[in-house]
C-alpha cells in the first residue's frame, strides 16, 4: 500500500531522531503513527530497533516480527532480526532472515555483509566471500566492505589479494585503526617487513592504547632487525597489557637481540610470573640466561621448557644451541635431531646440525646443513636471483654465473677467496657483493664483472645471458667438499700500495719504528657480542708492552674505549680519523695492510687481514664459530692467521695472557733484529 505523503514525512523524521540517538523522540512519533495505523511496518519496525537500544530484546523481536507480518515483502525488518538473532547467538535462523532479506532486495549491501559475516564465521568461506565481492560490487566506495572480504580471503589464506583489499579500505577511511591493523597483518604474513612496519605505526598513530598495534609493531621492527626499535613498541605495548606474557616473551627476543640482556632476564621473569605453565615462558628464560652466559641456569630452562611441551621444536634447537656452546656436541646433536623428528623441515635446526659438522672438520654434511641456512631468519640472505638455475657444481667453462651476496662483509670477504676458482675455471663471473668491497675486489682478482649492490643491478644483470646463480656461501659445498680443496694462496686482496705507504708512514711519525699492532675487540651481533668481544680493559697485560705502538681498528664509535684505555691503562692508541670501515673498506683495507700485526676478537678485522695476508691472531671462544673449527692454530681459510683459543668457555684472561707472552717473545727478537738491521720484525705484505 501506498504512504501518504504526512506518513512518510513522519517516518523520515522518526528515522532522523533515531540515527542521532533520540530514542524518545523516535518512539513517540512511531507511536503517532501506530495510533492512525496499528500495522504500519516502517513504524514497527523503528519501534523494535528502539526497544534493542534500550536491551528490550524480547519486545524488540516482538516488534519486527509484526512489521514483517505486516509487510514481509520489506528487506530492512528481516535484516534487523537476523542482527538480533546473530547478537543472540542464533546463527542458524539470523542467516536464514539474512538470506531472505537478500533475496528480496539483491542489491542489499547490509543484508549481503551480514551474511557474509555469519558464512564466515560458520567456515563456509567460499559463500562468504561470493557475499563480499558482491558487497563491493554493489558499493565500491564502502571501506568496511573491503574490509570484510579482506577477512574472508586471510581465513583462505589468499595473503595478497587480503593486502589488496585492506590497501583499499584504508584508502576510502584511513582513520580507521583496525583497518591500518588488518593490513599490517595481511603484509606480515607475506614477509614484506618494511611495509607492515609502516601499516602498523599509523594504526599506532591513530590508536595509541592499541596494545596489538603496538605489539605487532615490534614484530615488525625485530623481523626488519631493527632491534631498539622492537625493544621500544614492545614495552609500551607491555604497559598497556602487562597481563600478556606473550607480549613479554616477543620483549625479551627483542631485548637479547639489542644486547640488553639484564633487560631481557627482567622481563623473561615476568613472562614466567606471568605463566608459569606456559612453555614460551621458560624458553625466554632459557635465552635470557644464555644471554647472559648463564648456561646451567638457561638449560635447565629449555628443559623445563620441553617438559611442559614435549613437542616444542623450538626449545629442542634452543637446547641444541647451548649446549654446543658448551663443548656437548653429542648431546647437542641429540638436541637438534628431535627437532626435526618433532618438524622435518625446520630449517634453524638443519642449519645448526650442519654449522655443528662443519665445526668438527665435516664439510660434505656440514655444507648439505649449511644449505638451509638461507630459509633462517636473520640466517643466509636469500637470493635475488631466483629466475636463473642455481649452480650445484656442473662444468662451469663457457657459462655465465651470477654470485650474490649474503651475510655481513666478513663472511663476503672470506667468500671472496672462491671467486678465483670459478674464474680459473673458465666461468664468466657477474658479482654482487657489498659496495665497499667493489675497490678491493677491481684490484685483486682478475676476470670479475662486478654489479653494483643496489636496485639497479637487475637491468645490469640483463645485459648478460645467465646460466647460473648462487649465493657466495654456496659455492663452499662444490668449491672447497674438504680441507684438501683449500688453496694455498697468500691472500686474495690487494691493498692500495700508495695508500698503504701513506698510513704507513703516518703511523711511524706518531709511533716511531716500533712494530705497529692493530688492535679490535668487538663484534657481532645481538647475544654473540657477549661471547666473541673482550672488553678493552682486559688487554691490559697487551697494551701496557711500551714496546709497540697500538693502532685501533676496531668499527663503529668506541671514543669511550680509548679514553678510558688512556686513563686507565696509561695507553695511547692511535685512533685515525681519516678511515672509516664503516665507509669505505678500501682505506680499511690499506690500514690493515699498514700493520705489522693485527690482534682481534672474531669479527671482519680477522677477514680483512687475512684476505690480506697480514699476520692475524685471533682470539676466539672455547667453542668457536664453524669456520674456525676445533682444535686447530692455524686456519684453510687465511694463510696469515693464528689461532689462540679460550681454554674454558668465558676465559679471557689465559689468552690474554699468551698473547701478551708472545708478544713479549716477539719483542725479544724484533728488538735484535733492529740492532742488526734497523727494521722491524712484522713486514706489511706489499
Amino acid at each position: 500500500m501506498k504512504q501518504s505523503g504526512p506518513t512518510t514525512r513522519l517516518l523520515q523524521r522518526a528515522a532522523g531522531l533515531y540515527a542521532r540517538g533520540d530514542l524518545q523522540g523516535a518512539e513517540e512519533l512511531c507511536g503517532q503513527l501506530l495510533q492512525l495505523d496499528p500495522d504500519q511496518p516502517d513504524a514497527l519496525h523503528i519501534i523494535g530497533l528502539v526497544a534493542w537500544q534500550r536491551g528490550e530484546r524480547q519486545r524488540a523481536m516482538d516488534e519486527i516480527r509484526k512489521a514483517i507480518a505486516s509487510d514481509p515483502g520489506k528487506p530492512q525488518p528481516h535484516n534487523s532480526l537476523g542482527v538480533m538473532l546473530k547478537e543472540l547467538g542464533n546463527l542458524e535462523h539470523a542467516e536464514a532472515a539474512f538470506r531472505t532479506a537478500a533475496d528480496l532486495m539483491p542489491n542489499y549491501p547490509d543484508a549481503l555483509t551480514n551474511l557474509g559475516s555469519i558464512l564466515c564465521e560458520t567456515g563456509r568461506l567460499a559463500d562468504a566471500e561470493t557475499a563480499h565481492r558482491r558487497v563491493v560490487e554493489l558499493a565500491p566506495k564502502y571501506a568496511d566492505g573491503h574490509n570484510n572480504l579482506a577477512t574472508v580471503l586471510s581465513k583462505q589464506e589468499n595473503w595478497e589479494a587480503a593486502a589488496a583489499e585492506c590497501q583499499i579500505a584504508v584508502e576510502l577511511l584511513p582513520t580507521r585503526t583496525e583497518f591500518h591493523l588488518n593490513l599490517g597483518n595481511a603484509l606480515s604474513v607475506l614477509e614484506r617487513w618494511e611495509e607492515a612496519a609502516t601499516a602498523y605505526r599509523r594504526a599506532a598513530d591513530l590508536g595509541p592504547d592499541n596494545a596489538d598495534a603496538l605489539a605487532n609493531l615490534g614484530i615488525a621492527f625485530y623481523r626488519l632487525d631493527r632491534f631498539d626499535e622492537a625493544v621500544e613498541a614492545h614495552r609500551i605495548a607491555a604497559k598497556l597489557r602487562p597481563d600478556d606474557a606473550h607480549i613479554w616473551v616477543n620483549l625479551v627476543a627483542a631485548e637479547i637481540d639489542a644486547g640488553k640482556t639484564d633487560a631481557a632476564l627482567e622481563s623473561s621473569r615476568n613472562a614466567l610470573r606471568l605463566g608459569p605453565d606456559y612453555p614460551e615462558a621458560h624458553n625466554c628464560v632459557g635465552m635470557a640466561l644464555k644471554a647472559k652466559g648463564q648456561a646451567v641456569d638457561a638449560i635447565a630452562a629449555f628443559e623445563t621448557a620441553i617438559r611442559l611441551r614435549p613437542d616444542y621444536d623450538k626449545a629442542y634447537n634452543n637446547l641444541g644451541v647451548i649446549l654446543q656452546t658448551q663443548g656437548c656436541f653429542g648431546e647437542s646433536l641429540a638436541a637438534y635431531t628431535k627437532a626435526l623428528e618433532l618438524t622435518p623441515d625446520y630449517a634453524a635446526a638443519q642449519c645448526n646440525i650442519g654449522m655443528l659438522h662443519l665445526l668438527q672438520g665435516e664439510f660434505d654434511p656440514g655444507w648439505r646443513g649449511y644449505e638451509f641456512g638461507m630459509d633462517v631468519k636473520r640466517g643466509r640472505a636469500e637470493s635475488r636471483y631466483h629466475q636463473y638455475r642455481k649452480w650445484e657444481g656442473a662444468d662451469i667453462a663457457g657459462k655465465t654465473i651470477v654470485v650474490s651476496a649474503e651475510q655481513g662483509v666478513g663472511d663476503q670477504i672470506m667468500f671472496a677467496s672462491l671467486l678465483p676458482d670459478l674464474v680459473e675455471r673458465g666461468a664468466t663471473c657477474l658479482v654482487r657483493l657489498d659496495n665497499r668491497l667493489q675497490p678491493l675486489l677491481r684490484r685483486s682478482i682478475d676476470g670479475l664483472t662486478l654489479i653494483p649492490h643496489d636496485d639497479s643491478a637487475f637491468s645490469r644483470i640483463e645485459q648478460f645471458t645467465v646460466d647460473y646463480q648462487a649465493p657466495i656461501g654456496s659455492l663452499c659445498r662444490w668449491l672447497r667438499p674438504d680441507l684438501a680443496t683449500f688453496p694455498s694462496r697468500a691472500g686474495h686482496f690487494r691493498a692500495d700500495p700508495t695508500q698503504i705507504d701513506i698510513l704507513r708512514n703516518r703511523y711511524r711519525n706518531r709511533l716511531g719504528d716500533r712494530p705497529l699492532i692493530g688492535i679490535s675487540w668487538r663484534g657481532g651481533t645481538g647475544a654473540i657480542v657477549q661471547v666473541r668481544s673482550i672488553p678493552l680493559a682486559a688487554w691490559a697485560p697487551i697494551l701496557a708492552q711500551s714496546a709497540f705502538g697500538f693502532i685501533n681498528l676496531q668499527y663503529g664509535d668506541c671514543r669511550a674505549d680509548l679514553e678510558a684505555a688512556r686513563r686507565d691503562i696509561g695507553v695511547e692508541i692511535l685512533h685515525d680519523e681519516t678511515v672509516d670501515p664503516l665507509k669505505s673498506l678500501d682505506d680499511f683495507a690499506a690500514q690493515t695492510a699498514a700493520m705489522d700485526l693485527v690482534i682481534s676478537i672474531d669479527n671482519s678485522t680477522v677477514h680483512m687481514a687475512g684476505a690480506l695476508n697480514v699476520p692475524v691472531w685471533a682470539l676466539l671462544p672455547a667453542v668457536p664459530d664453524w669456520r674456525w673449527m676445533l682444535g686447530r692454530t692455524d686456519s684453510p681459510w687465511y694463510s696469515s692467521v693464528r689461532l689462540f683459543r679460550q681454554p674454558l668457555a668465558g676465559e679471557w684472561t689465559p689468552v690474554i695472557a699468551r698473547v701478551a707472552e708472545e708478544l713479549k717473545h716477539r719483542f725479544g727478537a724484533a728488538d735484535r733484529d733492529r740492532a742488526a738491521s734497523g727494521r722491524p720484525e712484522f713486514d706489511p705484505p706489499r
